[in-house]
């Protein structure tokens, strides 16, 4: 299979330490920016989660010149949209349009990164909506298991941190917001501008030069840290959904990050196992028991962690035979030689899944954002398909075994306690950990004495 060619990547740096990566493609009419700085959850304390959301979604809320409409309508006009995102490790702020209006787009964006003002009656709204997202957020079980497993295996480390409570949103103000821009969003923070589409290095870097070169350096902060888990036997929560008519599950634990030279040979292990609707884990309990419409592993690399799980959904009867089935599968797979037909189908689906994914021009620039995020460098495009081909099955296999852990795993199960609690007690030591919705503890099963309410 050939490898995948990516437009050629400029990088540049202004004085005050903006790095700026220019990709050059003519093919469309259109530019699309892509602007970040480090300033995820890993910057901010648990209990600034929510502030942390609020200012990325605010930033298009206003600014000295102009209200949260005609940023919106100005966007409009050039033929994009532009908004801004919260993640682990970074805030973003994405925006596009017709290269015709390029200097438009880059004075539009300037403005949102350097002059929001947050004003009062959008905090306000924004607060109320972000109360409203959580309680939907909650009605998922999906959500809640991913909840839990993030607490389970990151422990206090700040990826643990995926959601903020309802009294930190409620206590968000515009003055915290203003704090926060002013400690976290500064040119020197790991900023970076990514450029792509039909613009020249030189034209992108005059216009980053003109809308950017005022923007001051400062001292960010430095990033929060935490210890992870220690626990060497397996453990299994249990998040009550009382009337649920299914379980959730999730089983799982560290991973890797993209820069482990262990990342390519786990992914395609991975693939192997559970990555898609022909993987082993597929066949064996949706196929072969008829347990699971679908199960899946994922393997979910972040700047300075990763985690690689297994999810699916059951009905409740089966939710001890599903878990045993995945645990012995996991087994299998760990202990058997892959076959030389599942290890090309899965590196030939990889390998055509990432060129396809880099069509469009938007997709071309979160990759170049991706990889200059996680400074993997432009050969990690050029190189994506060669190494994922060169994967044996000797070093898929090695992979599994050291990051694929069935007996150290965290268990994840959202269901009714009252109905499927007695089946999980088998997979773990330890009694079951019961939690409520919101990750406070209700009791184990067996009670190991009297229960007790603890906030996490």
């Amino acid at each position: 299979m050939p490898s995948y060619e990516p437009p050629r990547m400029f990088t540049d740096q202004l004085p005050n330490g903006l790095k700026l990566v220019v990709v050059s493609d003519h093919r469309f009419p259109m530019i699309s920016l892509r602007f970040a700085v480090k300033a995820g959850r890993r910057m901010v304390k648990p209990s600034e989660i929510g502030l942390l959301q609020a200012e990325a979604h605010l930033l298009t809320s206003g600014t000295r010149g102009f209200s949260a409409e005609q940023i919106a309508a100005s966007a409009a006009l050039f033929g994009g949209s532009i908004q801004g995102a919260a993640g682990p490790d970074f805030l973003s702020v994405s925006t596009g349009g017709l290269a015709s209006h390029k200097d438009a787009i880059f004075r539009l964006l300037a403005d949102v990164v350097l002059n929001p003002v947050f004003p009062a009656g959008e905090v306000a709204l924004r607060k109320q909506n972000m109360l409203q997202e959580l309680a939907l957020r909650r009605s998922s079980s999906g959500f809640l298991a991913a909840q839990q497993f993030a607490k389970a295996v990151y422990g206090s480390d700040p990826y643990s941190w995926i959601a903020p409570t309802e009294s930190s949103i409620r206590s968000i103000t515009r003055q915290q917001l203003i704090d926060l821009h002013q400690q976290l969003l500064l040119p020197n923070n790991d900023a970076m501008l990514i450029v792509v589409g039909d613009i020249s290095r030189g034209e992108a870097r005059g216009l980053a030069d003109q809308y950017f070169r005022d923007w001051r350096f400062g001292s960010p902060p430095a990033p929060q840290t935490g210890a992870l888990p220690r626990s060497a036997a397996r453990r299994v929560y249990l998040v009550n959904r009382p009337g649920s008519a299914q379980a959730t599950i999730v089983i799982g634990n560290l991973g890797v990050t993209r820069k482990n030279p262990d990342y390519f040979p786990l992914l395609v292990a991975n693939q192997v196992l559970g990555g898609s609707m022909n993987s082993l884990l597929m066949e064996n309990l949706r196929e072969k028991l008829g347990y699971t419409y679908g199960v899946y592993s994922v393997n979910r690399p972040l700047l300075k962690r990763g985690s690689w799980l297994v999810e699916m959904q059951v009905r409740n009867a089966v939710t001890g035979p599903a878990i045993a089935a995945a645990l012995q599968q996991l087994r299998q797979f760990r202990s058997a030689p892959i076959s030389a037909d599942a290890l090309r189908q899965a590196k030939n689906y990889l390998s055509g899944s990432f060129v396809r994914n880099l069509q469009a021009q938007g997709e071309i620039a979160d990759e170049f954002l991706l990889i200059t995020e996680q400074s993997l460098g432009e050969r990690y495009l050029s190189g994506f398909v060669q190494r994922v081909q060169s994967v044996t099955a000797a070093q898929a296999r090695a992979a599994a075994q050291k990051y694929m852990h069935p007996a150290h795993a965290a268990i994840i199960v959202v269901g009714d306690a009252a109905r499927i609690q007695a089946a999980l007690t088998q997979f773990s030591p330890a009694p079951v950990v019961i939690l409520n919705e919101r990750g406070q503890i209700l009791g184990t099963f067996p009670a190991e004495g009297i229960p007790k309410v603890v906030r996490h």
